[in-house]
């Protein structure tokens, strides 16, 4: 079921094109590198067909120069956003050539822009992120060759007026100039509602050359991205610190550092990236320098990586990514488990090569937004992801990233709503791995709300959260729909909840994975070696003291 708004549009008057790029998600980085140059391919090919298939319509109705203004309904403020326009007669999707192409004939757009379009009947759809009701109408443009149309959208909600800001924690582009690049950043980010993104460096022999070009956000500067933050969206800088076994083959991991002081080197790790040099660098050597000057440190592409469980067990991860350019894995396969073995765990989020999905993070912030205070705030677990769906949780007077203390077995008075523009189907509570209630969505006016109030029974130590289904649909830009809040936890009768079968998992995990190294990686010497393995025996170490305290 689609729900869209309509309101008077007063048309008098315009015109526009430019062709994108799109990255794919079916996986991160050098699993899908092939697949995102693939895509792009694809995506430069379908551009121009949708220059060359509406050619006959400008022969048969001419052209129109059409300005486009999007606005705030309430507040009349101007609103950056995505446009897309069908010819409606022959059923068609007509190119924007002047803006920024994104998925599913979806186009960025400043707040006012003039585009060429036929001069015919046209179906117009607008939108700003995830917070404003989809507008909808038809316009006649047959006889103008110049057209005004003022589209008033409807915020159902304000994420700022709750004090959340939103951040993308993963984000590179490639094959674009700087001026392409810059314009994208301008656009595609304030469209999309966002308030905080990372625009990180990263390096792969051969694919980083020509370096004036294809790794374009690596030549972004400091000073750069202070430029960049004037209009209204906050630029920080990272770095992704990788290893792989050969193109495409999994390795120690990819990993983000943050708000960094300096680039931690080798940015990448060994000749399966940089085709020189051995495989003697653990992760966590990076990892360590990042945190001591300061940089948060987050997992990416959730289960990708040997060094994840490690990592974590030595307490070196700020948060842990899922859905940042790939599917590897779902919640059952880090975060999941990782909770359920006590530990403390902040959901995070990104998108990889380009902003190809409205994926991002939310986390409260009072004050002025910086990007110290919005990553300490992550790593407090204060967070939600979301690609459509906004949510709220609390448990009495507790808020996600809060730990409750039970003396005993008792009940907890639950309130949890989801609030999106898309049929999310429902929002279930998860307690330590099950869903263990749920109400389905309903429509209101434009969008969908769903909530639940109601007394769970707590019998054992662990950690409740909220989120939609796992098949809830697709995003406006086709991606599969997500929403997922980091946890509260429940302490009972002074103990956390640990489950020894996920421990001894993990272990077999940890062990498999040495083996893969003893059989792949190149060392230099013994040292090399050593090092590489000794972050690993020290992960089964933790894991097997945690099992000897519980009796295991």
């Amino acid at each position: 079921m689609k729900i869209v708004t309509t309101s008077k549009i007063i048309v008098l008057c315009g015109a526009i094109v430019i062709a994108s790029l799109c990255a794919s998600r079916a996986g991160g980085h050098d699993h899908t590198l092939e697949a995102f140059l693939k895509a792009r391919r694809v995506a430069r090919g379908r551009a121009a067909a949708r220059v060359e298939a509406p050619a006959a319509l400008y022969s048969q109705h001419g052209s129109c120069q059409l300005t486009i203004e999007l606005f705030d309904s309430t507040t009349k403020e101007p609103l950056p956003g995505l446009v897309r326009v069908t010819a409606i007669e022959e059923g068609t999707s007509v190119g924007l050539a002047e803006l920024i192409h994104r998925r599913l004939d979806w186009y960025a757009m400043p707040a006012r822009a003039t585009v060429t379009v036929p001069q015919t009947k046209l179906k117009l759809e607008a939108l700003h992120g995830l917070d404003t009701e989809t507008l909808e109408h038809d316009v006649d443009l047959t006889g103008l060759e110049k057209a005004d149309v003022k589209l008033p959208l409807q915020r159902f909600y304000s994420a700022a007026a709750k004090g959340l800001r939103s951040g993308n924690t993963h984000l590179h582009l490639m094959g674009l100039t700087h001026a392409e690049a810059d314009r994208y950043l301008q656009v595609v980010p304030m469209a999309d509602g966002l308030d905080l993104l990372y625009v990180s460096y990263l390096r792969r022999l051969p694919d980083e050359l020509p370096a004036e070009q294809n790794y374009i956000s690596n030549r972004f500067t400091t000073e750069d991205l202070k430029r960049l933050s004037q209009d209204g969206v906050l630029f920080g800088n990272g770095e992704e610190h990788r290893h792989n076994f050969g193109r495409g083959g999994e390795g120690y991991g990819h990993v983000m550092f943050l708000d960094i002081r300096k680039l931690i080197r080798p940015v990448s790790i060994g000749p399966g990236i940089m085709r020189t040099g051995t495989d003697g660098i653990p992760l966590q050597r990076g990892i360590q320098a990042a945190r001591g000057d300061g940089a948060a440190v987050i997992w990416c592409h959730n289960d990708l990586g040997f060094e994840d469980v490690p990592n974590w067990m030595a307490g070196l991860l700020d948060a842990q990514n899922i859905f940042d350019g790939g599917h590897h894995g779902s919640y059952t396969d880090t975060f999941y488990r990782y909770l359920n073995l006590g530990m403390h765990v902040p959901f995070s989020t990104g998108t990889d090569w380009f902003i190809y999905d409205f994926s991002r993070v939310y986390v409260p912030i009072q004050g002025e937004l910086s990007s110290k205070v919005w990553l300490r705030t992550l790593a407090e677990g204060r967070s939600f992801i979301t690609n459509g769906t906004f949510l709220e949780f609390h448990v009495g007077t507790s808020r996600v990233g809060d730990t409750i203390a039970m003396a005993g077995a008792g009940t907890l008075e639950v309130q949890g709503r989801g609030i999106g523009r898309l049929d999310f189907q429902k929002i279930e509570l998860v307690q330590n791995g099950e869903v263990v209630h749920a109400t389905d969505s309903h429509p209101v006016a434009g969008h969908f709300e769903a909530s639940m109030t109601f007394a769970l029974n707590i019998r054992e130590p662990g950690w409740i959260a909220l989120r939609i289904p796992l098949d809830a649909g697709q995003s406006e830009l086709g991606r599969p729909l997500y929403a997922h809040t980091s946890p509260i936890y429940i302490d009972l009768a002074g103990k956390r909840i640990f489950r020894p079968q996920i421990a001894e998992e993990l272990i077999a995990e940890i062990e498999r994975n040495i083996e893969v190294i003893k059989q792949k990686a190149i060392f230099a010497n013994d040292q090399e070696r050593q090092s590489v393995l000794k972050v690993h025996d020290e992960g089964t170490a933790t894991l097997r003291k945690r099992l000897q305290a519980h009796g295991r």
